[in-house]
């Protein structure tokens, strides 16, 4: 049985992430982004923030461990995905990314999900969607 079999319009799945220091280093690393903003503490305070910024793009990651792990489906794959961000996160903050289906086309084997990024206060840190096909 897979998703097409066992989701239904409603249905969410969730994954968290703790953006530890060694997550910002990795990705520094693997990205090759060194932007002050995410490495450097004083230039993210002069820049009104209260310390670096994570990188918005670890909610990538956590969209592909979503589909690749937390739908209980390995014959699923990433169509699209589309993310806004709404308010920034930090080294420290915990966040839970759920997935809620939107739509599934038997059709086509297509399952639309609606994704919200929360941090450990409930904030609404991005939003987004993604598309999923079914092999």
């Amino acid at each position: 049985m897979g998703l097409l079999d066992t989701a239904n319009v409603g249905d969410q799945y969730e994954r968290n992430l703790i953006v530890s220091q060694k997550l910002m280093e990795d990705f520094s690393k693997i990205s090759g982004d060194c932007n002050p903003l995410h490495t450097n503490d004083d230039f993210a305070r002069k820049k009104g923030f209260p310390g670096r910024v994570a990188y918005g793009n670890i909610l990538g990651l956590m969209i592909s461990e979503l589909v690749g792990m937390g739908l209980g489906d390995e014959n699923v794959m990433l169509l699209s995905q589309r993310l806004d961000y709404k308010k920034p996160m930090f080294v420290g903050d915990v966040i839970v990314a759920t997935g809620m289906v939107s739509a599934i086309s038997i059709t086509v084997k297509v399952v639309e999900m609606k994704l919200y990024f929360r941090n450990q206060e409930k904030v609404v840190v991005a939003k987004g969607s993604c598309s999923l096909k079914c092999l």
